[in-house]
Formats: C-alpha cells, sequence, structure tokens
C-alpha cells in the first residue's frame, strides 16, 4: 500500500467526521448530535471518529513517530477525551464550568471554521507522510 492510498482513507475519515460526527449549526446541535451517538454506546461513539485510527494505522505502517504525526495522534485523542468528558458532564448533570458559559449563548459553529481544522489535521499528516 502506498502513501497516496493511506492519504486519501485519511481525507475521507476525515470528511466523514466533518459531515456526520461533527453536524450543527451551534454548538448545542453540536452536543445534542454527540450525545445522541454517546447514548447509543461508547463503542459506537469511539468508531465515529475513525481518522484517530487512520493516523495511527499510518504511523504503524510506515514506521514513523515523528513530533508531528505524535502530535497530531495527541490531539485527536485529546478531542475524543474532551468531548467524553463534556458528555458525561451532561449526563449526570454535573457543573461544566466554562463549557457552560459556551453553551448557554449557544456559540455558532460555520462551516469553513470546522473545516479549517480539517484542513489543518490532514496537512499535517500529509507533511509528516510526504516530506
Amino acid at each position: 500500500m502506498n502513501f497516496q492510498a493511506i492519504f486519501i482513507v485519511y481525507i475521507i475519515c476525515e470528511l466523514f467526521e466533518l459531515f456526520y460526527v461533527q453536524k450543527g449549526e451551534t454548538l448545542n446541535a453540536y452536543m445534542t448530535n454527540l450525545l445522541e451517538m454517546y447514548e447509543r454506546g461508547i463503542v459506537r461513539f469511539l468508531c465515529m471518529h475513525p481518522s484517530f485510527y487512520a493516523a495511527i494505522f499510518a504511523a504503524i505502517y510506515f514506521d514513523n513517530f515523528s513530533f508531528l504525526i505524535v502530535g497530531l495522534i495527541i490531539l485527536k485523542a485529546l478531542d475524543i477525551i474532551l468531548k467524553l468528558i463534556l458528555l458525561d458532564k451532561i449526563i449526570k448533570t454535573k457543573p461544566l464550568g466554562i463549557f457552560a458559559q459556551m453553551l448557554e449563548r449557544d456559540m455558532p459553529l460555520n462551516f469553513p471554521l470546522k473545516a479549517a481544522l480539517t484542513l489543518f489535521y490532514a496537512v499535517v499528516f500529509y507533511i509528516n507522510f510526504n516530506a
């Protein structure tokens, strides 16, 4: 398997997350979507983040554990962990701290912002393995 094939799979995984997992025009709609996935099961929720697993696979397959790919994997893991912590607090009705203010304001999440993050991850992935 060559880099181009793995990169295309990674891009598809990122696009899946962008259009399916990150649905919602506002922060509340986004969190509601995540909560629905979380309530269906933790395994399903974790499976909804395939780019995390694709990055781990690429690092192992190419035996490349450089700063960029490890940083990318850590960022993705922290993203998933933060979502799980927030969802757990929402379900148990615990105080959310600073996140409560963001949910009260119902901050808009526009598409270019979400797409920029997806593009950032893809560029880091590309630079790491193709440089």
